[in-house]
């Protein structure tokens, strides 16, 4: 089923669940604080917004130091709009770009795909959207490769993820773009159908822990 992936996902590291929680959290006063002040935030406001980016980059990274820094040099100020900009977005394409923006999360062309990369600025989505975002990255869109492969049936889909490498995916999926996120993310919304998946985020996370028990993290 696909809620045991959601289950694993949260019982995997509870730590990383309890950090998840934080950041949606502070994700939840930081569009608060956006509603209330709009063009005119204080300065108390346009800290809090750059200090949900860098937990985001933290938490996305997973906490890997080599992944961390870029967030930090992004002006509070441009957070801010960039962070606005998403939430006031009328459609996807619009949202993912507002975020892609900042520095770590879009704002350059990968070398080796040719493309700016999207998959950052959707753990941003993520948390500033979780209703009709969830994250996009390899691990996700492969899984639902399978699970498409498979009709559905997430016993065959994992037999089929099982056969593949981690690494060769990786290569695979390493290049998704703005438009490729938005059409991922719209299969999540897709797939949101039970109690079990109130929120599009939800559906990302029980796929992302069916990527987890197909090939788990070393």
């Amino acid at each position: 089923m696909l809620l045991d992936g959601l289950n694993y996902y949260k019982t995997c590291s509870d730590s990383d669940w309890k950090r998840t929680l934080k950041v949606e959290d502070r994700a939840v006063r930081v569009a608060n604080l956006i509603a209330q002040y709009g063009a005119q935030p204080t300065a108390s406001a346009l800290r809090e917004a750059y200090e949900l980016l860098l937990d985001i980059e933290r938490w996305k990274a997973m906490c890997l130091e080599d992944r961390i820094g870029n967030a930090g040099r992004n002006p509070e100020q441009l957070v801010w709009n960039a962070f606005r900009g998403a939430l006031d977005s009328k459609n996807d394409r619009d949202c993912i770009l507002s975020i892609m923006q900042l520095k770590g999360f879009g704002s350059t062309t990968n070398d080796d795909t040719g493309v700016r990369g999207a998959k950052v600025a959707s753990a941003a989505l993520r948390f500033l959207k979780p209703d009709t975002w969830g994250v996009v990255d390899w691990r996700t869109a492969a899984m639902l490769e399978f699970l498409s492969q498979s009709d559905g049936d997430v016993d065959q889909a994992m037999v089929l993820a099982k056969k593949w490498r981690a690494d060769d995916l990786r290569e695979t999926y390493k290049g998704i773009n703005e438009d490729w996120a938005c059409a991922i993310n719209q299969k999540y919304r897709d797939m949101q159908a039970t109690p079990s998946f109130p929120r599009t985020v939800d559906v990302e996370m029980a796929i992302f822990g069916l990527s987890m028990m197909a090939w788990p993290f070393h």
